[in-house]
């Protein structure tokens, strides 16, 4: 990787950064606040509805945005192509959407996801061409414009017209609003700052943006099956509270790790789809970007799952303790989950669709099979089955990219060593805090903050002695290259052991 393409990924994990850290603090209060505005019910409608939604939204968007992220070469009849099959596709999954509202009801058991449904249909097409001026930006690598415009879509969006509907008393529609508002602000300020071309069209190269588009969609839908099944197995069998419950504990334990595997993943996949023919420094980007999610995720959420009961009590109030013992496993679940997507950027960028969606296939048939086993054990028994599905999932991905791309195994060794050892200390350090706390009789917010300290103390910790043993390894090294702020700390650790 070149050193300009080196500055421009140390530019897109900042921008992206700040964006993940505002955007998962305005997340904590629209949580903390919409928690006490509505029922578990409520949550577990709109999970109910998101899960038909996204099923159509990734063959109505047919991948469009990544293709145009991926292709070598972009002209304004490929983006004008590319909206006219948005506007063709996701019109008809709208239709698709209220035709079958009443099919996914009754899957469901719940007559009232019919109307929420058919309300929330249009929103796919808003959220499909919203996604054209979006790959433009990271195509063009302009990660500070689309860190500003997703933080300020979300904060509008949740914060502002979400907490007000809810306020108000619409209930469960509070959250429609949200998802509505959050999506149209984000086109609008995405397409001001691409100005891309507004007349739609079909004709050009349909084969080449489709045949990578479509490919990727099916892979995607078979994440989405994945990274879904678990809402609608807890839908269909045990209940819309209890789906609340799982969807409010699913979003404490991932929801701050995947914004920051996000910016990893938006920065990376642009980057690698340039210097794809370098397969070395493929496989040290790789690895870089498993180091960076596995450390902070790792640290996060073996933190969460520690503290479990005292992140429960402050965020989302009393009357969701149920969701406690299903934090302290499903957090389990996030570091892994959060490293396989980074081997998926990477097969994103190679074009190897067809060994992810192999990958993906096995992956949703072990979660599937081992959900239906454990499903008796209620939520807390789908979660066990989310974390033996994605440590399967992380374990494939590695033996084969390591040797795709030739990465030494000792180097994969250290990294994995260093993720291990910041999510061991992290989870030791809350573990003892929140006994500290219990034995002190610290009221929850005073144990929560005891925790949070003992979290960081570990992450600082953890990610000192990650420094140290990726120290010489081919992400060190790419990373001493490319981020000159990384080599000078390692510099100066070096000189701190001499």
């Amino acid at each position: 990787m070149t050193r300009s393409l080196g500055a421009r990924a140390v530019s897109g994990l900042k921008w992206g950064g700040l964006s993940a850290v505002a955007g998962a603090l305005l997340q904590l209060g629209f949580t903390a606040a919409m928690a006490r505005l509505l029922l578990p019910a409520d949550f577990g409608l709109m999970a109910m509805c998101m899960v038909a939604l996204r099923l159509f939204s990734y063959f109505s968007q047919l991948g469009l945005g990544a293709a145009l992220v991926q292709r070598e070469r972009l002209t304004p009849g490929d983006v004008r192509l590319a909206l006219g099959l948005t506007w063709v596709v996701c019109t008809a999954g709208a239709l698709c959407v209220v035709a079958s509202a009443p099919a996914l009801a009754w899957f469901f058991r719940s007559p009232e996801v019919v109307p929420l449904l058919r309300a929330l249909a249009p929103s796919l097409l808003v959220v499909g061409l919203g996604a054209v001026p979006v790959a433009l930006l990271r195509r063009e690598l302009r990660f500070r414009e689309q860190a500003v415009v997703e933080t300020v879509s979300y904060a509008l969006g949740f914060g502002v017209v979400g907490v007000a509907a809810a306020w108000s008393g619409a209930g469960v529609w509070s959250l429609v609003a949200t998802s509505y508002a959050q999506a149209a602000l984000s086109l609008a300020g995405a397409y001001a700052l691409t100005r891309h071309p507004l007349r739609p069209s079909l004709r050009g190269d349909r084969a080449t943006l489709l045949g990578y588009g479509a490919r990727h969609s099916l892979v995607s839908f078979l994440e989405f099956l994945s990274a879904n099944l678990d809402a609608a197995v807890v839908g269909r069998l045990l209940g819309e509270a209890t789906l609340g419950i799982y969807n409010r504990a699913l979003l404490l334990t991932s929801q701050p790790v995947e914004r920051a595997a996000g910016v990893v993943a938006r920065v990376l996949f642009p980057l690698l789809s340039a210097v794809q023919a370098d397969r070395g420094k493929v496989g040290g980007a790789f690895l870089l970007g498993v180091a960076l999610i596995g450390v902070f995720g790792g640290a996060f959420s073996l933190g969460v799952s520690a503290a479990a009961d005292d992140v429960v009590r402050v965020i989302l109030g009393p009357r969701w303790v149920e969701a406690g013992p299903v934090v302290q496993v499903l957090a389990l679940a996030v570091p892994l989950a959060f490293m396989s997507q980074m081997a998926g950027v990477v097969c994103d960028a190679l074009a190897l669709l067809r060994f992810k969606l192999r990958v993906q296939g096995l992956g949703l048939a072990v979660i599937a099979g081992l959900m239906l086993a454990l499903y008796p054990a209620g939520a807390r028994g789908i979660a066990w089955a989310i974390v033996a599905g994605e440590a399967l999932r992380l374990a494939v991905f590695l033996v084969f990219l390591t040797r795709e791309l030739g990465c030494a195994s000792a180097d994969v060794g250290r990294v994995l060593s260093a993720v291990a050892v910041t999510a061991l200390l992290a989870y030791g350090a809350c573990a003892g805090a929140s006994a500290l706390a219990a034995r002190w009789s610290l009221g929850p917010l005073a144990a929560l903050g005891l925790d949070g300290l003992a979290g960081l103390l570990a992450l600082a910790l953890g990610a000192f002695l990650a420094l140290r043993l990726v120290e010489g390894t081919a992400p060190g090294r790419l990373a001493d290259a490319s981020v000159p702020g990384w080599q000078r700390l390692r510099l100066r650790l070096a000189g701190e052991r001499t």
